[in-house]
């Protein structure tokens, strides 16, 4: 397939009209805010170059860790999209091994711990707060799958689509005072006021709404 790569960039769709058509697909399918899949089937994309490529909606949760402080956690991001610029922690549903998908809530304290070390333990005392409805579309977030993609359908050069929800996770206290280490998907990970985080240096531009949602619940 590498005469797709020119609709491509770092492995993520560049093309306007086949984002807007994938975004589409996904405004069509009413899909809840809870999935029932770790990824939902969008069917066949038409490419201009002849080809045709399988598109799939994967289900992912975000954690807008906030303290009394009004400060808050961001990773610094391994992989696109934004490699390398600031996010919130964050990841896909898993499928649960006795069946099942993986609850939202859950996949984001999952990931806080994973990708900040924070301690269950803190995350336990935490009032936890869901942030509106799951977002479908996200044009930006369109990749073409590098390997087959574990825990999904999603194979090797297929595209894949990611939706997320949002979780206010209020920490009580400091966050500076708490001992955090960067893991799984993330290479660093920093605490900071909340209100003062820019679109620029978000990896993720929804990223930035969730920290405004969560600063007003």
């Amino acid at each position: 397939m590498n005469n797709m790569d020119a609709l491509f960039k770092d492995h993520m769709l560049a093309a306007p009209q086949l984002q807007a058509e994938i975004a589409r697909r996904c405004r069509a399918g009413q899909f809840p805010d809870e999935p029932t899949e770790v990824a939902n089937d969008l069917g066949l994309l038409h490419l201009p170059n002849g080809h045709s490529a399988r598109v799939w909606l994967c289900h992912a949760a975000d954690c807008v860790l906030l303290d009394d402080l009004g400060q808050t956690v961001l990773i610094t991001r391994l992989h696109n999209p934004g490699r390398g610029k600031r996010a919130l922690p964050g990841g896909l549903l898993d499928k649960m091994a006795g069946g099942g998908i993986e609850l939202s809530r859950l996949a984001a304290l999952r990931e806080a711990i994973e990708e900040t070390g924070i301690s269950p333990d803190i995350l336990a005392d935490a009032d936890v707060r869901q942030l509106g409805h799951r977002r479908h579309e996200r044009p930006f977030d369109i990749r073409r799958a590098w390997n087959n993609l574990p825990g999904t359908p999603v194979q090797k050069d297929e595209l894949f689509t990611v939706s997320t929800l949002g979780f206010r996770v209020r920490i009580s206290g400091d966050l500076k005072q708490v001992t955090l280490t960067a893991g799984d998907d993330a290479t660093a990970v920093n605490v900071v006021p909340a209100a003062l985080v820019t679109s620029e240096e978000l990896a993720v531009p929804d990223h930035l709404d969730m920290i405004h949602d969560a600063l007003n619940v």
